[in-house]
């Protein structure tokens, strides 16, 4: 009986956060199973919580909608979902970063901003450079 109540509450959650997301995204129903090449009726039955995606499907949503699939599972999970790391060795340092004790993790962050500073002073260097005119003299 546990199980089956379980399995109620998780419906109705998922429910709520896919039509939460897709609304927020501006999406239909029917644009929303489009884009993830699923039966147009796909979306409406999750959604009136009378079937559950599979793991496969929910990805593809979760992608579509540009959320994790966390957000469809965890109620603490938020919207925005993981930003998209494009570089594979940043996303690959990204997983170890995240196993770094608290020390760790600090002396990283230092590391990175310290990193941002330093390009960013570049970048106003340079800009000012380009902004201010030469202060040549001209031979009289």
């Amino acid at each position: 009986m546990r199980v089956y109540i379980l399995a109620m509450e998780f419906r109705k959650f998922l429910a709520k956060r896919l039509k939460e997301a897709r609304m927020a995204r501006g999406l239909t129903q029917d644009r929303l199973a489009q884009l993830c090449g699923l039966p147009t009726s796909a979306i409406g039955k999750y959604e009136a919580e009378v079937i559950i995606p599979s793991v496969e499907t929910l990805k593809k949503l979760a992608e579509t909608l540009e959320v994790t699939t966390d957000y469809f599972v965890f109620g603490q999970a938020k919207m925005e979902g993981v930003p998209k790391i494009k570089d594979p060795l940043l996303y690959e340092r990204y997983f170890v970063l995240e196993s770094l004790s608290e020390e760790e993790k600090e002396a990283a962050l230092f590391l990175l901003e310290s990193l941002i500073a330093r390009h960013r002073f570049k970048e106003m260097t340079a800009e000012l450079s380009q902004a201010s005119p030469s202060h040549t003299k001209k031979a009289s």
